[in-house]
């Protein structure tokens, strides 16, 4: 249960590009949320809310306590180190009991710290309301806080602590905090400083429980299909008799009005600069708040927002943008953000505070204003489809106002804002004296900018074991990490239509038990050492996986070891790994764009391999059975078959010999296959149109065309021109989204694999526009094969292009998996250190060439999909 943290969102690969709706689309009310409120003997308060639109509950138990209550702890993260001891048993349980006993029940539980709060809630079926509630009551009743378990728990709070401080996200977050604030304790990060962290002592960590740990500080939320008075007389029965305590209040210091700007800085060994700026606003109850959320949507809120338009698309200085106002109930920060090269840092926060300054001037427009609304709104309204939105709604209302419907009147406040209000809100607030700069970035402590346009070459040793494994060890001792990453060649080109997902249906079933551990014990293993475990599989391999810290790797190794050789794939497991694999197939079935694509997928590849897809068949996912699954495991998992990547805080020679006694034993094998196998299969795939019906209400079109696989000279190019075609900014986009009003979203995908290749560009519209769609779709693509791209679009398409790939190298486990895929692939991991300067190479002349080799309309594979014929009665 690590330590929950203000948003400050990670860069994501792009999705397709959806606009949001109309703002005029229809009035949007948050519903009553009706609930009943009560205060027991002891203090303790009881929400309640009865929901029987599914058997379902959210049993959760609020700690009004946070990071904010550490007093002469403060900044030790003593809270957030709570929350993890409140899991390690209790006078009546095991840890073991309490894992296991939600498990039995049928429910999941999970945890999380922030400011003013720690929260435990447990989602599972109704019918267990009891079990669930009585769970929770002993951990936050009767909880041990043993000795010896702290000292392994706070092992693992370190582990968390630098993966916390290896993200260049975290960091400029807590600089921010460090530097806007002063006196207020969230200043702090709530997982705690580690000096201070080391110095807690049991007694400290007891103690912290004794003091804030009582029912007049806590309060529960049940939420669900449960009966009102009978959820009441359950609380009475199990919390009760819970003691009341005297409690006094931790009052916050005020923090001194900011008189002038600040700045922080702070080194970090990355490619990439993180710029944010901060401004000192008030707490989360001040009537000021609404107009700062949205002016924080407006600013910083997806590809539509101002920062985006102008620092990113426009003048090309930022990868990433972002903007939020939060903090504490008394006080908070506004931050607006954004990642971009180190040479560009300056300008970029110019850039961004110019937004800003703009926005002051003339406030929003009335249609930003109303988008903004509305999708505030409807975040809120689809919160409460699950009884957890519920219960936290009702939580979050009652802990900020002690009201349950403060939610409702927040709602009416951001709908009662108009473009003066949101205007005035900026200028109040975000001006220079309250304003803290902070940068984190290479060599940002000593200098405002750096000119570092790629990564500095790092030497990675390759050996090959005498069973023919490939070893690369990238030695990396900047923090005490370690990834691992085993590739085995298998996959859709292994596979055949009758055993259609064998590769994906087997990788899960390794997690099931080896000969040596049960798989609980697989599960908990790393986990219990602040580690992760990675079992997987894609379209060509399994990935096995392991994140650790430095002198973790041996059992990292044994463990993944363990899964390749001795893995028991137990029959009992196989029709629960199958069921939840035919769940994914269905659940694509009910996507209309997926439908489109995999259709084209199939017509464009047919008769060969990449005609399935790694999930398979339900047909032959059904069908599969352990023998057929321990055959694709055993022909796979070989040495020759297979490439591990360690990259981190090892030496390679100790790293070797480790790799050795773990994996010297497989058996050599032979390569699955060849990219040259995949490449002569036959094709059978002809352009051709393809209308098919879905009962769904949208229309989507999907044109899309065979190119070439992963190792051919052209599949950078043409990876080149789906970032051109993707984005809000692209030709397509503004074409036919913008200009002519005929798409809900549109964009471009490109598929390469070994061997085999395709190209995808595809239009969301409405079944009156969709001939009209289509042939605009027809027209761009034209234009692109006659035309190709302009200076500007290849501009643009390299720096995303650029930004991606950086990002691919920020931690050992993306290095890991890149260069064992690379390797695995018949390119070479070194090939992935090439790739920049290849793409710089491309020309106008190289990208028109590909279009008009690729996207002619005679090879075209068109589908459209299609409402059902509606059934005049």
């Amino acid at each position: 249960m690590p330590a929950r943290r203000s948003p400050a969102p990670t860069p994501k690969k792009k999705s397709p590009a959806r606009a949001p709706a109309a703002a005029g689309g229809g009035a949007l009310d948050i519903p009553p949320m009706t609930a009943q409120v009560r205060t027991l003997d002891n203090g303790l308060e009881v929400i309640v809310r009865e929901d029987h639109e599914h058997p379902l509950v959210s049993v959760q138990i609020w700690v009004k306590a946070g990071s904010l209550h550490e007093e002469q702890w403060t900044g030790a993260g003593l809270a957030h180190c709570v929350e993890h001891m409140l899991f390690k048993g209790t006078l009546r349980r095991t840890a073991a009991d309490i894992s296991q006993g939600i498990q039995a029940l049928g429910g999941y539980v999970n945890a999380y710290t922030t400011f003013n709060r720690t929260v435990y809630w447990i989602d599972g079926l109704a019918e267990h309301t009891e079990g669930y509630l009585d769970i929770l009551a002993d951990m936050v009743r009767h909880s041990k806080i043993d000795a010896a378990e702290l000292e392994k728990e706070q092992d693992v709070i370190r582990r968390e602590m630098a993966m916390d401080n290896d993200d260049a996200g975290s960091v400029v977050q807590h600089l921010v905090q460090s530097t806007a604030f002063r006196k207020h304790p969230l200043k702090h990060p709530i997982i705690g400083h580690r000096p201070v962290f080391d110095q807690l002592t049991q007694a400290d960590v007891a103690g912290f429980v004794k003091r804030h740990y009582v029912p007049n500080n806590c309060f529960v939320v049940i939420a669900g299909a449960v009966k009102t008075e009978e959820a009441f007389a359950l609380a009475e029965r199990l919390l009760g008799e819970w003691q009341r305590s005297p409690y006094e209040p931790v009052f916050q210091p005020q923090e001194p009005v900011q008189r002038g700007p600040r700045e922080g800085r702070k080194n970090f060994p990355s490619e990439l600069t993180r710029v944010a700026q901060g401004w000192q606003i008030p707490g989360e109850g001040h009537p000021d708040k609404p107009a700062l959320d949205v002016l924080a949507f407006l600013l910083g809120a997806g590809r539509s927002s101002r920062l985006y338009q102008e620092v990113r698309e426009k003048r090309n200085l930022a990868h990433w943008v972002w903007a939020g106002a939060w903090g504490a109930q008394e006080c908070g920060i506004f931050n607006v953000e954004a990642e971009c090269d180190p040479k560009d840092a300056t300008a970029c926060r110019e850039s961004m505070l110019a937004v800003v300054e703009t926005m002051k001037a003339k406030g929003p427009t009335a249609a930003e204003l109303a988008k903004a609304v509305r999708a505030t709104v409807a975040g809120q309204v689809r919160a409460l489809a699950s009884t957890k939105g519920q219960a936290a709604a009702l939580a979050s209302s009652w802990l900020a106002v002690g009201s349950l419907d403060y939610g409702r009147h927040y709602l009416a406040a951001i709908k009662a804002l108009t473009p003066t209000m949101i205007r005035d809100a900026a200028r109040r607030y975000l001006i220079p004296a309250t304003s803290s700069l902070a940068i984190v970035g290479p060599d940002v402590e000593t200098s405002t900018t750096s000119d570092v346009g790629s990564t500095a070459k790092q030497v990675l040793q390759r050996f090959v074991l005498p069973n023919g494994l490939t070893l690369l060890i990238g030695e990396n001792p900047r923090l005490p990490l370690v990834a691992i990453r085993a590739s085995f060649l298998a996959g859709v080109p292994a596979e055949t239509a009758a055993n259609g997902g064998a590769t994906q249906v087997s990788a899960a079933l390794l997690l099931k038990g080896t000969k040596k551990r049960s798989a609980l014990e697989i599960a908990s293993e790393l986990e219990n050492l602040g580690g992760s475990l990675q079992c997987t599989s894609d379209a060509h391999r399994y990935l096995l996986g392991a994140d650790v810290m430095r002198g973790d790797e041996a059992l990292g190794l044994d463990l993944i070891a363990d899964l390749i050789q001795n893995a028991t794939l137990p029959a009992a497991q196989l029709k629960e790994v199958q069921k939840r694999q035919v769940a994914s197939i269905q659940e694509e079935k009910e996507d209309p764009l997926t439908v489109a694509l995999r259709h084209a997928r199939r017509e464009i590849f047919a008769g060969g391999p990449f005609a399935r897809t790694a999930l398979g068949t339900e047909e032959s996912v059904k069908a599969l059975k352990v023998d057929t699954c321990r055959a694709m495991l055993e022909r796979s998992l070989t040495g020759a078959n297979g490439v591990i990547c360690i990259h981190g805080d090892v030496k390679a020679a100790t790293v070797r010999m480790q790799v050795e006694k773990a994996l010297g034993k497989l058996k050599k094998g032979s390569r699955h296959y060849h990219a040259d196998d995949v490449a002569q299969a036959p094709n059978q795939g002809k352009p051709a149109r393809h209308d098919l019906h879905m009962d769904k209400e949208q229309a989507i079109i999907v044109i899309g065309f065979r190119t070439v696989g992963l190792h051919h000279a052209d599949s950078q190019a043409l990876s080149l021109i789906d970032e051109a075609c993707s984005d809000m900014g692209s030709r397509l986009f503004n074409r036919i989204r913008e200009e002519l009003g005929l798409a809900y979203y549109v964009g471009a995908q490109h598929f390469s694999a070994l061997g085999a290749g395709a190209f995808y560009f595809y239009v969301g519209t409405s079944p009156e526009k969709a001939d009209l769609a289509r042939q605009e779709m027809m027209t761009q693509i034209a234009d692109l094969v006659k035309n190709g791209l302009t200076d500007d679009e290849i501009t643009r398409a390299k720096t995303t292009w650029k930004s991606g790939w950086l990002r691919a190298q920020q931690g050992n486990a993306s290095l890991a998996d890149a260069y064992a895929w690379n390797e695995l692939n018949g390119h070479g991991y070194e090939h992935f250190r090439r790739l920049p300067e290849a793409v710089d190479a491309l020309t106008s002349q190289d990208l028109r060439r590909v279009a008009q080799t690729y996207f002619g309309a005679d090879q075209a594979h068109v589908v459209t999909v299609m409402p059902e014929a509606k059934v005049e009665g």
